[in-house]
């Protein structure tokens, strides 16, 4: 992003924040400047973290955007071109990961038309994404009885290289949520400086009212969640208002108090996701929870999303610095 784009972006929050709680639009636009100097903070971290809100010690305890690219760069600097090309594409990263990725999949590049049409008729509805997309951006749930030409379809998909896979059922309290897409985990774990992985920070991750995805950034809510016990510790925010949600605003569920299921499967998953990666040190896991435990989702380990887990009003910054201090751990053989 070019520093006139950031300026716009800036202005744009500003203004915002001035509609949404009064104020005055320069005053915050200069704090928010200067938040990006001091603290390496982009307009969204100044509106998601409230730093409208906290005095500059507080704010130099939380992972801004800046910090959290200088650490993924620190961090993941050990990881190979083939680490990286299965943490891109997706299809690499479901067959790296067999076993705590259990839906069914066709990557279209490598399949047959005889194959995609089996599919088909085991599913009626599936799950339609660009193998390298991020943020939510191109999913799409497909019903199978409207493709009126399924050849011309899959040719198609064959040509934009993406992935077809089986609905993930998601456990039926997180469904009470919000039924139209799963409501995903996401757990951000680091390697210390003696190659220890430790759980830097959690949320739930829900889709707003009527949404069918989850995506923070496609207008999804996310709620701070405790590491240890699994348990949603306080009220959760979207990117691009202030307001904080104690009930769920499309199924009035009250979020605060409530145990995601299965959490000490999810730990046990996430550690083993890490020791599947030897060379990665800092990863976002995105996790579903279904009828019979963990399932994954996918690994960010570019910019693995700040901001989401740090909406217990905790800034994290603290504890990659720990994983930053004299790294020592050494890059691991993989096979």
């Amino acid at each position: 992003m070019s520093q006139w784009d950031a300026v716009k972006r800036t202005w744009k929050m500003a203004k915002s924040l001035k509609k949404q709680r009064g104020g005055v639009t320069f005053a915050y636009f200069l704090d928010a400047i200067q938040c990006g100097y001091r603290h390496e903070a982009s307009p969204e971290n100044y509106l998601v973290l409230r730093f409208f809100e906290i005095k500059d010690e507080e704010r130099s305890k939380y992972l801004t955007s800046g910090r959290s690219k200088r650490a993924d760069k620190e961090l993941n600097r050990f990881m190979t071109e083939k680490d990286a090309r299965v943490m891109a594409q997706k299809h690499l990263f479901y067959q790296m990961f067999t076993g705590l990725v259990k839906r069914e999949y066709l990557y279209t590049p490598e399949a047959d038309f005889a194959e995609c049409l089996e599919f088909m008729d085991r599913h009626e509805v599936f799950i339609c994404k660009p193998d390298r997309g991020i943020m939510g951006h191109g999913v799409k749930k497909i019903r199978t009885s409207e493709i009126r030409d399924r050849y011309a379809w899959f040719q198609e998909r064959k040509k934009e290289k993406c992935l077809i896979e089986e609905l993930i059922v998601q456990n039926e309290e997180l469904q009470k949520i919000n039924d139209g897409c799963v409501n995903s985990v996401r757990i951000n774990a680091a390697r210390d400086k003696k190659g220890n992985v430790r759980l830097i920070g959690a949320c739930l991750k829900c889709g707003g009212k009527g949404a069918v995805a989850d995506n923070f950034h496609s207008g999804g809510i996310a709620y701070p969640v405790d590491t240890d016990s699994g348990c949603i510790t306080g009220p959760g925010r979207n990117n691009s208002d202030i307001r904080e949600y104690d009930r769920h605003p499309g199924s009035e569920v009250v979020m605060p108090g409530f145990q995601i299921p299965y959490w000490e499967d999810i730990r046990a998953g996430i550690f083993l996701a890490m020791e599947r990666m030897p060379n990665v040190g800092y990863v976002g896991w995105d996790i579903a929870v279904t009828p019979d435990g963990f399932e994954l989702i996918e690994g960010n380990c570019h910019w693995p999303g700040g901001n989401i887990i740090q909406l217990d009003r905790v800034g994290k910054y603290p504890l990659i610095q720990e994983c930053l201090e004299g790294v020592i751990w050494e890059r691991r053989k993989t096979s």
